[in-house]
Parts: structure tokens; C-alpha cells; sequence
């Protein structure tokens, strides 16, 4: 289950796939744009232990020609990741 998508429930990880893609695209753009707003997926299982997953952004040095990406891309990835 998706934060961000209410009342739906997902058995496929495909379409888990497909929503997570679809997800970061309205959140950060299409063009490759960073935005600190994590989305929030919970998994629920008989036999899962509960876990928190996060899934950091890599530090990047150098922006990406043609892109939203700032000029400061590499402070921004950075504070993230450490917080």
C-alpha cells in the first residue's frame, strides 16, 4: 500500500514497480529533478519481521546537462543522504 495512492492495495510487484516509477516522475519531473518527499510504501506479510527501508539518493557531483537538477546538486544529495 501506497501512502500517496488511498485505498488501493497491490499484489503485483510489477504494478508495485510501475506506481513506484510513476510516483517519482509526478513528484520530481520527468527530467531528472532531485525533491526531498519521500514515497512511503508499506508491505504487510504473515511472515515479514518488520523492517524500515530507505532508499537514499546516490551523491552526485556534477548536475545533469539538460535537466532540472540545481547547481548544488552535490550539497543537496549529501545533506540528504546524511539526515
Amino acid at each position: 500500500m501506497f501512502e500517496q495512492v488511498k485505498g488501493a492495495k497491490f499484489t503485483d510487484f510489477n504494478k508495485v514497480r510501475d506506481t513506484i516509477n510513476k510516483l517519482t516522475d509526478e513528484v520530481a519531473g520527468k527530467n531528472k529533478g532531485i525533491i526531498d518527499d519521500p514515497i512511503i510504501l508499506t508491505v504487510y506479510a504473515e511472515s515479514c519481521p518488520d523492517l524500515t527501508v530507505i532508499d537514499l539518493p546516490g551523491i552526485t557531483r556534477i548536475p545533469l546537462a539538460n535537466s532540472d537538477q540545481p547547481k548544488d546538486i552535490e550539497k543537496i544529495t549529501k545533506d540528504m543522504a546524511l539526515r
